[in-house]
């Protein structure tokens, strides 16, 4: 009995120390770090082969938390006023994308004419469509009218136009052809920032006036004027340098040398201009509005510099 009882004493013994050792070696050999670091590792180099895709919601779906700007810097809309130089902006655009490396696209010639909903909304969502097709900065120009891109849960592009003065001889000639036939004047600039309401195109309307203005404050960061192009291509460079950066010299290559006549060199009986201011009325105040809008942002320039 004492043998047996020192060989299990023994026994015992022998198996404790050789727990411990084991134990000791285990802890010696297993760190937790180290697992922690090998799979922290291995995640990194999954993650390096995983292509994440970021999608951007349309101001429908982001609701009352929309966070990006109003309208898109990286797009602009040329809106061509009828008979106002609008191919010289046109001209411009076609000679500076290269250089600026951005995209300028022509929309499909149209009739100044009014859309209905269904068509300006299938409009601004083919616009819409391009620019998430395109992976550069746009810019657009189309003979169509102001588009309200966020009436349709769309973020619009930064709006841009050019006008000129109604007391042109243009204009003049004419109304005076179109007198004679009794035919509706198609060269005036309210309908084009008023928009598609029927209202629009009614003339010397005020609530059309009441309307292009309030578009052209809110869309408009620049609205050029023919008659004083130097001051509209420094605003536009001003609040787009990216189009516009260098545009100075192209301008100068492109400018025509003819100078503009005088529309005091045409005679116009009394009856006749007084008809003429009545149709014009409110065009040559929308005009003088632009105009000193204009010239506020180039004094403003000037201040800043």
């Amino acid at each position: 009995m004492r043998i047996n009882r020192g060989f299990l004493t023994s026994v015992a013994v022998c198996s404790t120390v050789m727990f411990v050792v084991l134990k000791l070696r285990f802890t010696v050999e297993f760190d937790p770090r180290d697992d922690t670091e090998k799979r922290s590792t291995r995640e990194q180099e999954i993650n390096k082969g995983q292509t994440y895709r970021y999608v951007t919601p349309s101001l429908a779906e982001l609701g009352p938390r929309r966070s990006f700007p109003k309208m898109n810097r990286h797009v602009l809309m040329l809106t061509r006023v009828p008979d106002a130089g609008a191919e010289l902006l046109v001209l411009i655009f076609q000679r500076l994308q290269g250089y600026n490396a951005f995209k300028h696209i022509r929309l499909p010639p149209g009739d100044h004419g009014l859309l209905s909903s269904l068509q300006e909304e299938l409009l601004v969502e083919e616009i819409t469509n391009i620019i998430r097709q395109e992976a550069v900065p746009l810019s657009f120009d189309g003979d169509v009218r102001f588009l309200n891109f966020s009436k349709y849960g769309r973020q619009p592009p930064s709006f841009i136009s050019l006008v000129r003065n109604p007391l042109n001889v243009r204009n003049l000639q004419s109304y005076r052809y179109r007198e004679r036939r009794k035919m509706g004047l198609e060269s005036r600039a309210i309908p084009s920032f008023c928009g598609q309401d029927p209202r629009c195109a009614e003339i010397n309307n005020k609530w059309a006036l009441r309307r292009a203005k309030a578009n052209i404050i809110e869309w408009y960061p620049v609205v050029g004027i023919l008659d004083c192009m130097e001051q509209s291509i420094s605003v536009l460079e001003q609040k787009f340098p990216y189009f516009f950066r260098g545009v100075r010299q192209i301008y100068k290559k492109i400018r025509s040398k003819k100078k503009h006549i005088s529309d005091m060199s045409l005679s116009l009986v009394p009856r006749e201009r007084d008809n003429f201011l009545k149709h014009f009325g409110d065009e040559i105040e929308l005009y003088r509005w632009l105009k000193f809008r204009l010239f506020n942002e180039t004094l403003k320039n000037v201040v800043e510099t």
